[in-house]
């Protein structure tokens, strides 16, 4: 049996225990825990690109004071320990509203069993992180309404808030809905009528101690908000007003299902009973949670606008799990008649039956009908046996099983040796010591497998390490379009936000990728130490050239001109392109009709076929591009070039790549004549097929002149949101960098202030002129000011709220 670690291959890998060490590690760097720039990771970006997997994360936090333990080590003791508080804490809420405690434990593991909590613990951390704040946010609305004060509550929501902004925004609609029912159970209890004035008073006054933590937070979300308004991230398709306010009968994505609630069918059957209780605060209560989970707009507004996906539902686990407690503790009582409890039961059966259309009834459709019929049988036992808890043991089954099964679905638990093989610390070693003697500015990244790629798309082993790659759900916008329209980097993964590292050397080459770690060859790289590979004629990430092409000529380019233009030109705006430009472009390559016959591709199996190209030199490139019209879309199409694999996703992914064009780039060997292609198995059609060879002219000189003069990098200096350095030039020209352009940075030369220029399409640039200048860039986070003033004006109304305790009003 293969062992496995609590965390699973692909996001929490390569995501959501990465992001935190690499903050971890940029505050030993810096000392600074309010964090502006990311310098290591995808070119260079906005932190807050990736303030989403835990920038400030109280759970995290800890772990600084422990820089000998991994990260990864420590979130996985931290995510079990979270499930335990998680348990304990449900326990004692729904224990304080007089639960009993058969009721109480039963109910607890229900929770615990739920689809999302296991699961993502291990694998979208802050899916479920987040939930020990949002209970003791519940905990401390009761102690709002019962004692006036709104510590607790103030406090849980700004550190629920800290560990997941995303999903905090679903917890305090939780919050406001559950207050609510206790502001109507207050008024309830002193016998107090309610009236539209009154309950408007009240609710502004709840609104503040929650107002009072989003401002607290301020110094978190103001610089998300403005990183997120600024950055590229996922688009959903176009929803229609129908679709959004049309109840939506798909209840896998709240039953059973990990990216969804995750209950059984007896949550519908007790949200529908709760329609028949006598009290008003009850049937209210039932009712709002019952339309926030069949209403689609919810959902869509809770995905910020993005899609309609039942993720965002899982903070209502806890309270459906309390109505749950309720209801047994009505069964238990007597509460509940024969017909107003086993109606509901019928209910539930024709709602999901309902929501399908005989044809489409599926495996899933069948397993649901089946449980709201174990659960319909359960219920005439119950009223004649009289257990209450029977509904219970039976859920807990029902999740054991189903669970079992989709865990063993869904899971992609990590295995212990490949979790310690991609986080040995040796690689940390290696990389100090190779870039510690390195007097340039270049980057270093790791190559493997596809698996071990994706496992490091965002490893970072030290300060001084800059990478390419990046994966994150948010980022710099001008690079993705860089990556994915300008140069069309291969995608050999499904997800449109994995941007992998890149094989394509001429790629490599302008991003200043001179050092790989890796344990095979690497094409156009030089093993100068076991395991390290270097390329010494990449260009530096920044340097100094008179040699450009303007935008305005370079837009007028196709492929493969539109990439080995970059070889020989900075493309630059409103300067005009050197003389004899397109001659030098041309004369360096070569049309190489290779025979391809293989247009139309049905087959259940993979192919390999190989082909004739004209004989090479050393260095020469083959440059390939062509178009895939996939004829199954709901199965996705991969075609490898002598290793390197571009991959189209099926329509139906929910991160669909749209990766429709092809294309490679490929360093060639002295004499080599053949490439070989991989055609996936699918049915697809290869159109527009182009191939060409790109010369080496290994004795002109043309090739070396575009970096005129190195930027020399002072490593003291460059720390966080600065990067520091020192240019020596002869004549004015242009500071070519391959850093993505942002407008955030300000550039000083010699300590005047500089406007920077948008470069390469898509990069930071400048004018230099003649001499020896001091260069500094420095990065700011639009909003971070904002943020910690409005932090600032949240604590103050914290203290002075606490103060006055306007709790007293009820």
């Amino acid at each position: 049996m293969i062992e496995k670690i609590f965390g699973s291959r692909v996001d929490w890998l390569s995501q959501h225990s990465v992001f935190p060490e690499y903050f971890r590690q940029q505050f030993y760097d810096t000392g600074n825990l309010f964090p502006e720039f990311a310098a290591n990771v995808g070119g260079g970006q906005n932190i807050y690109h990736f303030a989403y997997y835990g920038l400030y994360n109280p759970l995290y936090l800890p772990a600084y004071f422990l820089p000998f333990l991994k990260m990864s080590d420590y979130i996985m003791v931290i995510s079990i320990l979270c499930l335990v508080a998680d348990v304990l804490l449900f326990f004692k809420w729904i224990r304080s509203h007089g639960v009993s405690k058969g009721n109480g434990v039963l109910t607890s593991i229900l929770f615990l069993l739920a689809g999302p909590m296991i699961f993502h613990s291990y694998t979208h951390i802050m899916f479920v992180n987040y939930m020990p704040f949002l209970l003791l946010a519940l905990m401390g609305t009761d102690r709002y309404f019962q004692k006036h004060r709104s510590d607790l509550l103030t406090g849980s929501v700004f550190l629920m808030i800290m560990t997941s902004f995303y999903f905090s925004i679903g917890g305090i609609l939780i919050l406001m809905t559950y207050g609510v029912f206790q502001y109507l159970d207050t008024q309830e209890k002193q016998r107090k009528k309610v009236n539209i004035k009154g309950f408007f008073l009240a609710g502004i006054l709840f609104c503040i101690p929650v107002l009072t933590a989003i401002m607290m937070s301020g110094f978190l979300l103001v610089p998300t908000a403005m990183a997120l308004q600024n950055s590229a991230r996922a688009t959903g398709s176009s929803i229609s007003l129908t679709e959004l306010f049309l109840p939506d009968s798909d209840y896998m994505q709240i039953l059973y299902h990990p990216y969804g609630i995750g209950l059984t069918t007896f949550v519908l059957t007790v949200l529908i009973t709760g329609f028949t209780y006598k009290k008003w605060k009850e049937r209210y209560i039932h009712i709002a949670c019952f339309l926030i989970i069949i209403i689609p707009v919810f959902q869509y507004v809770l995905n910020g606008g993005l899609y309609i996906r039942g993720k965002v539902l899982i903070p209502m686990l806890s309270l459906l799990c309390y109505l749950i407690a309720l209801y047994l503790e009505k069964q238990r009582k007597g509460e509940i008649s024969f017909w107003q409890g086993i109606l509901p039961f019928l209910v539930t059966i024709i709602l999901i039956w309902g929501g399908r259309e005989p044809v489409k009834i599926t495996k899933i459709s069948c397993f649901l009908l089946m449980d709201a019929g174990i659960m319909l049988l359960c219920g005439l036992l119950f009223y004649r046996k009289h257990h209450e808890k029977i509904f219970l043991f039976v859920s807990i089954g029902m999740l054991l099983i189903y669970g079992t099964i989709m865990n063993g679905w869904f899971s992609q638990r990590t295995e212990r040796d490949f979790y310690n093989q991609v986080t040995d610390t040796n690689y940390s070693q290696i990389t100090k010591e190779i870039l510690e003697k390195e007097k340039g500015f270049y980057r270093m990244e790791q190559a493997g497998t596809r698996k071990t790629d994706a496992a490091n798309l965002n490893r970072v082993w030290s300060g001084e390490q800059y990478s390419s790659s990046i994966y994150s759900s948010t980022y710099n916008e001008e690079y993705q379009k860089f990556r994915k329209e300008i140069f069309q980097i291969e995608q050999p993964y499904r997800n449109i936000f994995m941007q992998a590292r890149a094989q394509n050397p001429i790629f490599q080459k302008l991003m200043g990728i001179k050092y790989i770690v890796s344990e095979q060859d690497i094409p156009g790289y030089k093993e100068i130490k076991e395991n390290i590979y270097e390329n010494s004629d990449v260009y530096p990430v920044a340097y100094v050239t008179s040699q450009y092409l303007s935008e305005e000529d370079y837009n007028t380019l196709e492929f493969p001109y539109n990439q080995t233009a970059f070889l020989d030109f900075a493309v630059v705006k409103n300067r005009s392109s050197c003389a004899g430009w397109k001659e030098q472009l041309q004369s360096k390559i070569q049309e190489a009709d290779i025979g391809f016959q293989y247009k139309e591709i049905d087959s259940r199996q993979s192919v390999t076929k190989e082909f004739t190209i004209p004989k090479a030199q050393k260095g020469d490139l083959f440059l390939l591009q062509f178009d895939v019209e996939n004829q199954d879309t709901s199965k996705d199409v991969s075609v490898d070039v002598e290793g390197i694999r571009n991959k189209l996703t099926g329509k139906n992914h929910i991160y669909y790549n749209e990766n429709e064009t092809f294309t490679y780039a490929v360093t060639l060997e002295e004499g080599q004549t053949q490439i070989w292609m991989k055609f996936g198995k699918g049915t697809y059609e290869i159109k527009n097929l182009k191939s060409y060879i790109w010369k080496n002219h290994i004795e002109e000189s043309k090739n070396q002149t575009l970096c005129q003069s190195d930027f020399l990098l002072n490593k003291q200096e460059t720390k966080g949101n600065k990067i520091s350095g020192k240019i020596e030039r002869k004549e004015a020209g242009m500071l070519i960098t391959s850093i993505p352009f942002d407008e955030n940075f300000t550039i000083y030369i010699d300590g005047k202030k500089t406007i920077p220029e948008k470069v390469n399409t898509s990069f930071l640039g400048v004018n230099v002129e003649n001499g020896i200048h001091d260069i500094e860039m420095i990065y700011h986070s639009p909003g971070l000011k904002t943020g910690k003033i409005i932090s600032v004006f949240g604590l103050l109304l914290y203290f002075f709220y606490r103060k006055l305790q306007l709790g007293n009003v009820f």
